[in-house]
């Protein structure tokens, strides 16, 4: 992995969707500056406050859960602060987060903040989940339609990444720039993966852009 893609991995952007109205997901997005990307954006002075409040909020959902098991929002939620867990190396945050997400899919297999919420966590963290992952992206994106779903087509850059699917991110990396092109990271994607073709490619002329709009990737695969 080059030392810039690494970097892109950082500051990735989290999930936009309005998850309820419950106090406590904003208590938990309230974390995302500090442990919502690998690796964790925190000093070591605030180390032990955040792992502190990390740890009351889980042990808030795990009694609401407990009074309400199928509860699919409060299984969200723990799912989705375990996963931010996992990126500062907490105890049992990735199979329990996992285990919750999965959950929430089993139950309502159309919820697109939990299948996104999955598949970055599986992205991020193993490569060999990416085609998992993929098939999560896509799905995400089949259920809402043809609206595009900007977590969803951003995680199908890194699924196709770590697969080894090089073309297939180029192709994504342009297509994020051409539908969001105030975002600044999705030109560096493009850049990366290019630096990356070029190399591969033993030096010979770089990918040329592609013409013409191009299409969202969605379930058709």
């Amino acid at each position: 992995m080059t030392k810039l893609f690494a970097s892109l991995l950082m500051i990735l952007l989290l999930a936009a969707t309005a998850w309820g109205a419950d106090p406590m997901m904003a208590r938990i997005r309230a974390l995302e500056p500090l442990i919502g990307t690998f690796p964790p954006n925190i000093r070591p002075a605030e180390a032990k406050a955040t792992k502190k409040r990390y740890e009351g909020l889980k042990s808030e959902l795990d009694a609401r859960i407990a009074a309400h098991p199928q509860d699919q929002d409060l299984l969200f939620m723990r799912g989705y602060l375990q996963s931010m867990g996992h990126n500062f190396d907490y105890p049992g945050a990735w199979q329990g987060a996992t285990d919750d997400l999965q959950a929430v899919l089993h139950a309502n297999p159309g919820h697109i903040a939990a299948m996104t919420a999955l598949a970055n966590l599986w992205v991020n963290s193993n490569p060999a989940l990416a085609p998992e992952a993929e098939k999560l992206f896509r799905n995400a994106q089949c259920r809402q339609g043809r609206e595009p779903v900007e977590e969803a087509q951003r995680g199908l850059f890194f699924a196709f990444y770590y697969q080894g699917k090089m073309r297939e991110a180029l192709r994504q990396s342009e297509y994020l720039q051409q539908t969001w092109p105030d975002n600044e990271q999705y030109r560096r994607y493009n850049e990366t993966i290019r630096a990356v073709l070029l190399r591969a490619e033993d030096y010979q002329a770089p990918p040329v852009p592609l013409s013409g709009k191009v299409d969202m990737t969605t379930c058709d695969k």
